[in-house]
């Protein structure tokens, strides 16, 4: 496992802190038989890889091996290392919600930032300065070409993360309700696999106390923050359910998916339904988008809705 790790050059790429030596170290650290060097390892992954929702060259590099760290069937941590690639696929999410992310915006945004980033100074470099790395460089830069070079790197990440989708698909079947949870929400930000992504998620999204995975027994979704997590990834994707679940969570899930596809010609039970959330108090953390914040995002949907 991880055999290539090393053959990657990460003394000349760069994340938020200068050149990225310290990325295997933590990548093998998600490994450790011990928690809380595992725990510390993502920490440290979000503040350099990621760091305050900015991706880095050397963004695009780690995930490679993440998704290979996901992959062991006896890997820990599952679900925190599917936030972490969602994380990295798109930033934070409040940016792109209540309307999706709009990948095809990214990549005409993107166009040309591979020859400004080739063209920067790297460490190494004879221009390189420890102290400040290629700020200079991105200072001079054109406004249009500083655009394209950051939503350059920002598309690397994502299109990293979309080769996982498959892996993704496999881990909505997981023992874990947790994994499959969160597995559900970060493949409704990959638009362009919405074809096979859809039937997956609306399998979840019928899912029911009684109901299991493959057969084996897994925990049922009592709850419904499966169901509500796969209804809001689908309308992501442009298909909307019906309101055929009396669960609280999965009818807001239902509401905000059908305003999300229908917008102004949504049918008024998806209206009240977001209403009487926005009025209220609601908070569910195991519901991914925004956190939990099931009123705040009740909000920004009738905000969207009401905008001229």
């Amino acid at each position: 496992m991880l055999e290539r790790l090393h053959d990657v050059d990460w003394a000349r790429i760069t994340h938020a802190y200068g050149p990225a030596t310290d990325v295997p170290d933590l990548i093998e650290d998600l490994c450790a038989t011990d928690p809380d060097r595992r725990e510390k390892a993502r920490w440290q992954l979000y503040g350099n890889i990621f760091h305050q929702g900015t991706r880095y060259e050397a963004t695009a590099y780690a995930v490679p091996f993440l998704l290979e760290v996901l992959a062991d069937p006896d890997g820990a941590d599952k679900a925190e290392l599917v936030l972490l690639l969602a994380a990295i696929a798109i930033g934070y999410d409040e940016y792109w919600l209540p309307d999706g992310l709009p990948i095809a915006e990214h990549r005409r945004s993107a166009e040309g930032g591979a020859l400004v980033l080739a063209a920067a100074p790297h460490p190494g470099d004879e221009g390189w300065d420890e102290d400040e790395g290629d700020a200079r460089y991105v200072e001079a830069l054109s406004a249009p070409d500083q655009e394209a070079m950051l939503a350059h790197v920002a598309v690397a990440a994502h299109e990293a993360v979309r080769r996982g989708v498959p892996l993704l698909h496999a881990l909505l079947g997981h023992g874990d309700p947790a994994v499959r949870v969160v597995a559900a929400y970060a493949l409704g930000w990959f638009p362009e696999d919405a074809e096979g992504s859809l039937p997956a998620l609306a399998a979840l999204a019928s899912s029911t106390v009684a109901s299991t995975v493959d057969g084996a027994g897994a925990a049922a979704d009592p709850d419904g923050a499966l169901a509500a997590t796969a209804r809001v990834a689908m309308g992501l994707l442009g298909v909307a359910a019906e309101f055929d679940d009396p669960r609280p969570a999965v009818r807001w899930a239902t509401a905000v998916a059908r305003l999300r596809v229908f917008g102004a010609g949504a049918d008024q039970e998806a209206v009240d339904e977001l209403r009487a959330w926005a009025s209220g108090v609601g908070r569910d953390e195991r519901v991914p988008y925004l956190d939990g914040d099931l009123v705040g995002y009740a909000t920004l949907v009738l905000d969207r809705l009401s905008a001229p």
